[in-house]
């Protein structure tokens, strides 16, 4: 902001570019440097450069300008039925826990995240953070029983289904929410709120629940870049579908001009 400084050697798009191709391709810092810099920056790019560009909190931030762009990209192409506020954490090698707020949209077959928000600090910080504008019922459990949170939902277009703190009791938000927990209908879609949760397991089950970094704010980042993996992955198949390609057909043709198999195989 001050113009101190050289100019960077590559345009930053290109470092957040490795960073997410990194975890993509599950690759440590020196595995970056080694295998993705030069395919990206056409030149080897230090691992510590690298590590530089992970603790900087402005990529941090455009990460999560990143999420929000990608899940309006999905949610034009899919629709939803309904959305869902949820938090996970993910650990580094001291064992300092990271939060991060995700809001996932739900529909038929799929989940697909549409915000994030890394503030921890208070309830409503994150939940306005994280939630785009929308429509239709957003589920979440008891830690977002908070009026101004509640407010916030209602003001951005949700109809608030939120389980209610047994130690929480005033504001006028809290009590129109709580007279639609309430409601039979509404308390029955509210069981359908663990289908929000697969991108978790998915981050998980890929990933782990440990991240080897050292800092916090390197954590951060990488936690947001697999969200966006996830989310371009999930883009990607919904253009294969869209295109008609079938996996594994090229690998198919090729055994097939080889004489490996019979072209009959294609049919």
């Amino acid at each position: 902001k001050k113009k101190r400084g050289r100019p960077t050697k590559h345009p930053i798009e290109d470092y957040i570019l490795l960073i997410l191709a990194k975890e993509e391709d599950k690759k440590s810092l020196r595995g970056a440097e080694a295998r993705l810099s030069k395919l990206i920056c056409n030149e080897r790019v230090d691992h510590s450069v690298i590590s530089y560009w992970e603790n900087k909190q402005e990529v941090t931030e455009m990460l999560n300008l990143i999420v929000k762009e990608l899940g309006i990209n999905l949610q034009n192409k899919l629709g939803y039925e309904f959305s869902m506020v949820d938090s996970t954490k993910f650990s580094n090698w001291y064992n300092e826990e990271v939060e991060f707020h995700v809001v996932n949209r739900i529909k038929k077959g799929i989940v697909y995240p549409v915000g994030t928000s890394l503030i921890t600090n208070t309830v409503a910080g994150p939940v306005e953070e994280a939630t785009p504008n929308g429509k239709g019922n957003l589920y979440g459990d008891a830690w977002y029983d908070d009026n101004k949170t509640i407010g916030i939902l209602f003001g951005k277009g949700y109809t608030p289904i939120i389980c209610p703190n047994k130690n929480r009791w005033h504001g006028y938000w809290r009590k129109k929410a709580r007279k639609l927990y309430r409601n039979i209908k509404n308390r029955l879609g509210y069981r359908q709120r663990g289908r929000g949760e697969s991108p978790f397991g998915s981050l998980t089950n890929r990933y782990g629940d440990r991240i080897k970094t050292l800092t916090k704010l390197a954590t951060q980042t990488r936690s947001i870049a697999r969200v966006i993996v996830h989310q371009v992955k999930l883009i990607i198949r919904i253009v294969r579908k869209l295109l008609g390609i079938v996996r594994h057909a090229p690998e198919t043709i090729g055994a097939v001009q080889k004489g490996k198999r019979p072209a009959s195989a294609l049919n």
